[in-house]
């Protein structure tokens, strides 16, 4: 096992050196950005003759990560922090998604003043193509093409009607995840891979209903693969009646409901919560927002964290968020002494070891204590 850190411009893509980082963690999410942490030790004479500042420069400077020849990761360095006394340069980076957290959602070209600029509007479009209009439109703005590539189904059945006003200044990436998490949206994460011709490539992948490789589900059994096995429960957070507020129109604010009175009659208390979703004065989009919060809040959730073997089967770079896996652990707290149940890999996060100990958590997919 190897993993080489390879240093590349953020807008043309092009490679330009690779850098011995140490001291290396990084994560990729579901829906949300990855991120990673890393050190370079500036006063090794192989680092200090590469002039180490400019090929770390934050804003500009994309970083992948290689393991045994496979892009496991790749994000956009955004921090470094120098310390002279230990010679010690320490990188923080985001996936490419975090790209879009840098970019709102506007026409071209932008008005003066702002304002005035047209409003980005969609009505009754697929859900998936307001994703792609507005990676591409986005991407239209001199300097502002990072060679993104959306990729996913050519259409999921579910259209959108929804505004964006220049005014907002909502972030592209806010935009995407407000689709992703109504009702019957969809899942993305960014992905990076070699192409054809052996450079990187970005790849903005969406699924509907959901990412997820095909076939059966990866297995992780405790005392095999799976090595530590932790079960938080959750319910804090949980909300039997949903308000969701939505902007302003002509003489008050829309507003959605959803609520579960299947919960009431089983003997759960009334629990509320709400969400505010001010770009949007559509009501079906205000009300789907308010079912999917509902349906992810509606029982107490568990976020089981699971620290597997890197080096049997399944191999790090095999799987990716939103694929399914099945836990099997032999345990006394569980009913019948056993937890056998597949579930969605939410995140993970790989440290790859300074002398190889190589470790890899996950987290998968919150599950509903029965009812």
């Amino acid at each position: 096992m190897s993993y080489t850190y390879l240093i590349a411009d953020v807008r043309t893509g092009a490679i330009v050196d690779e850098l011995p980082l140490t001291q290396v963690t990084f994560d990729s999410k579901l829906n949300e950005t990855g991120s990673l942490r890393a050190q370079l030790q500036v006063t090794d004479p192989q680092v200090s003759v590469r002039d180490p500042r400019a090929l770390t420069e934050p804003g500009r400077t994309a970083l992948y990560v290689d393991r045994d020849g496979t892009l496991v990761w790749g994000g956009i360095i955004w921090t470094t922090r120098y310390d002279v006394s230990t010679g010690v340069l320490e990188i923080g980076a985001s996936d490419f998604l975090s790209y879009l957290e840098h970019r709102y959602v506007l026409g071209y070209p932008v008005s003066k003043p702002v304002p005035n600029t047209p409003p980005v509007a969609f009505t009754g479009v697929d859900q998936v193509d307001i994703a792609r209009e507005l990676v591409r439109l986005t991407q239209s703005h001199p300097g502002g093409d990072i060679g993104l590539r959306v990729l996913g189904p050519a259409a999921s059945g579910v259209p959108r009607t929804v505004s964006y006003a220049p005014s907002e200044l909502k972030p592209v990436a806010d935009a995407l995840r407000d689709l992703a998490n109504a009702e019957h949206g969809f899942d993305f994460v960014v992905d990076v891979r070699y192409g054809s011709d052996g450079r990187p490539q970005r790849t903005l992948r969406i699924g509907h209903p959901a990412l997820g490789q095909p076939g059966a589900p990866y297995v992780w059994e405790f005392g095999a693969n799976l090595v530590r096995f932790v079960w938080p429960l959750d319910g804090s957070t949980m909300a039997t009646r949903v308000f969701a507020q939505g902007a302003a129109g002509d003489s008050s604010s829309v507003m959605a409901l959803a609520q579960e009175d299947e919960a009431i009659r089983l003997g759960w208390p009334l629990l509320e919560a709400t969400s505010s979703q001010l770009d949007t004065a559509n009501q079906d989009l205000l009300d789907a927002w308010a079912a999917g919060s509902l349906a992810a809040q509606r029982r107490p959730v568990a976020l089981p964290e699971i620290t597997v073997r890197a080096d049997l089967d399944p191999l790090v770079g095999t799987y990716s968020v939103g694929d399914t896996a099945r836990v099997v652990v032999d345990d006394l707290f569980f009913p019948h002494r056993q937890l056998d149940v597949t579930m969605r890999i939410l995140s993970l996060e790989v440290t790859p070891g300074d002398q190889g100990e190589e470790e890899v958590k996950l987290t998968v997919a919150s599950v509903e204590e029965s009812s």
